[in-house]
């Protein structure tokens, strides 16, 4: 039986030398290596090889030192692309007096040298090396490829959560509290990010004195027991004011499952805090009337009536301030999946471009299912629908959008009680382009406001 034909891989091989026996020999060599088909290219003098390397961009030039028009350093000189760089791996081929030589050539950018011994014993070596060195410049090119990807998703993720109308930070595990990152939103407090980074406390500066016990006892549990950390407490502007957060994070861990630090938002909820002040206050005043009521029934009603009304034109306005939390970013589909929070943007016809991983696990539904294909107003309950539709037009033109109550129709049946922000991005022209919005699970707020 016949066996099948083996395709050897290519290599594309320039070799720039005057020596007519030295190609023929290392052509000879070359041609005798059974993993690869090395297809070779020939110059005899160093600008041909010059214009060679420019036409054929080979995978490797085999550089002869001494030529008969220029050396090997400057050829190497000459190849340089307008970036400085050598676009194409050389290994120079010296002599055995030349080692110095070849020694300089490397700091010239060489990849690699091999000298020339009277018997020709290097040709031995010269597949091999040529393959090492090929591995090495691929090695070198994806780990570069992979720095600038990295450069690109943090400028990304920069630009991302520096557009969203919350606080995002970064901390490290080592240090409970450093900062590695804030973003500039930290300007609502009246403090520059530089001020926070450069703070040994870092997260906890600021802290009112009442709430840091408290708030160091859930990063410490955070940090123990890896779940997700969630909690209120109140910090104080340069000015002196106290106000209150939301402080919402995960620990990001490794691919290894190995936790590298802390990320969350901080989200300012000083008005609901207001507005819970408020209905406490007017629900003891209500108590106390009960208790402290009289003989005199009839004037007792007529003051629970009035009580009532007022309370009830408290609670309507509450429950419309209350819904100062709820229309967050339209843009953060790939910038932080496993945030504590759905990250999401709108086109100007309500189209989904983009969605984290957080807000697919709340519709109970997958990316392909989503983004380009359905509504915001298709996962909501009719009430919430029509609710926003009523807001979304005004919130294109306005360009901010807060506190927006709604219900969100999950894929398994059940709904979800979420709190919307946005902030609408426009061109020149100050069309509407898309928005930028965060979503959060009010589920325990909801159920606090229903406890009589």
């Amino acid at each position: 039986m016949t066996k099948p034909l083996m395709i050897k891989p290519q290599i594309r091989v320039l070799v720039v030398e005057d020596d007519l026996v030295d190609r023929m020999a290392c052509r000879r060599a070359l041609a005798q290596n059974p993993d690869y088909d090395f297809v070779l290219s020939e110059a005899e003098t160093g600008r041909e090889g010059l214009q060679l390397a420019h036409a054929q961009k080979p995978d490797c030039v085999l550089l002869d030192y001494h030529l008969p028009d220029m050396n090997g350093l400057e050829f190497l000189a000459e190849l340089r692309n307008d970036l400085g760089e050598i676009p194409v791996p050389v290994m120079m081929l010296t002599g055995a007096d030349n080692a110095s030589v070849a020694v300089e050539a490397m700091k010239r950018g060489a990849q690699d040298y091999l000298v020339k011994d009277v018997n020709r014993q290097y040709l031995e070596l010269l597949p091999a090396v040529i393959q090492r060195v090929l591995r090495e410049r691929r090695m070198l090119i994806e780990k570069k490829q992979a720095e600038e990807n990295l450069v690109q998703a943090e400028a990304k993720y920069r630009f991302l959560v520096e557009q969203i109308p919350a606080i995002t930070y970064t901390t490290a595990l080592d240090e409970p509290g450093k900062l590695l990152y804030i973003s500039p939103q930290i300007r609502q407090l009246g403090f520059s990010p530089e001020e926070w980074l450069a703070d040994p406390e870092g997260l906890l500066k600021q802290i009112h004195p009442e709430d840091r016990t408290l708030m160091r006892a859930e990063i410490a549990r955070c940090y123990e027991s890896g779940e997700p950390l969630r909690c209120e407490y109140r910090l104080f502007t340069r000015a002196g004011e106290v106000r209150w957060f939301l402080n919402e994070a995960s620990l990001v861990r490794h691919e290894s499952g190995e936790p590298l630090f802390l990320q969350g938002v901080l989200v300012d909820i000083t008005k609901d805090k207001e507005v819970e002040a408020e209905l406490h206050l007017h629900r003891r005043r209500l108590e106390e009337l009960v208790a402290n009521r009289t003989m005199q029934f009839e004037k007792q009603t007529e003051i629970l009536e009035s009580i009532n009304a007022n309370l009830a034109s408290k609670l309507g306005a509450c429950t419309q301030a209350g819904s100062a939390l709820k229309k967050y970013a339209d843009q953060l589909a790939d910038f932080f999946h496993n945030a504590p929070c759905s990250y999401y943007s709108l086109d100007p016809d309500g189209v989904f471009v983009q969605i984290n991983d957080t807000g697919l696990k709340w519709l109970g539904r997958t990316r392909e299912e989503v983004v380009g294909k359905m509504r915001l107003t298709d996962l909501l309950t009719p009430a919430s629908g029509k609710s926003f539709l009523e807001s979304y037009q005004r919130f294109k033109e306005g360009g901010r959008l807060r506190d927006l109550r709604l219900e969100i129709a999950r894929a398994d049946g059940t709904s979800l009680s979420v709190l919307l922000n946005a902030t609408a991005i426009k061109d020149a022209a100050s069309r509407f382009v898309m928005s930028h919005s965060m979503m959060f699970d009010i589920t325990d707020r909801k159920l606090a406001e229903q406890v009589p």
